[in-house]
């Protein structure tokens, strides 16, 4: 994800400023692809293998969701863990695009008011029940 997010922001950043920015980005989906001694050493270390054609899925999803939200858009979904894309979604990027550009992500941006609503909830549901509300220290 993080990746294909860096490579997407670069790609962006850079747009017609640098020329040859194409053959470049090309240049390193290449090195990526045999893998250098840094990601051997990254497998080795750490256990985590860098795939070339994931760190591709995760660069087209993030390109669809700015496309589709916007850079606020993309960049929000980094604000709960919740919200990141997971391999499911790297398979079927349009599916995430739609949940996050179709309001999926509301529950999240206040989780405070969240838990209160859900607190409150709650305890209307117990009295309901005819559970007594268990006094507060």
């Amino acid at each position: 994800l993080i990746e294909g997010w860096v490579e997407t922001v670069v790609s962006e950043a850079l747009g017609d400023r640098l020329p040859g920015v194409g053959a470049l980005s090309e240049t390193l989906r290449r090195r990526r692809a045999t893998g250098g001694p840094a990601e051997q050493t990254f497998a080795t270390l750490v256990g985590l293998e860098l795939r070339p054609r994931k760190v591709r899925e995760a660069s087209r999803l993030w390109h669809l969701l700015t496309d589709s939200a916007g850079i606020d858009g993309r960049d929000g979904v980094w604000a709960h863990p919740d919200l990141l894309p997971d391999s499911s979604d790297l398979d079927s990027p349009a599916g995430f695009v739609d949940r996050v550009v179709g309001g999926g992500t509301s529950a999240f941006e206040d989780p405070i008011a969240q838990l209160l609503a859900t607190e409150a909830r709650e305890r209307e549901e117990g009295r309901a029940a005819g559970d007594p509300e268990e006094p507060k220290d």
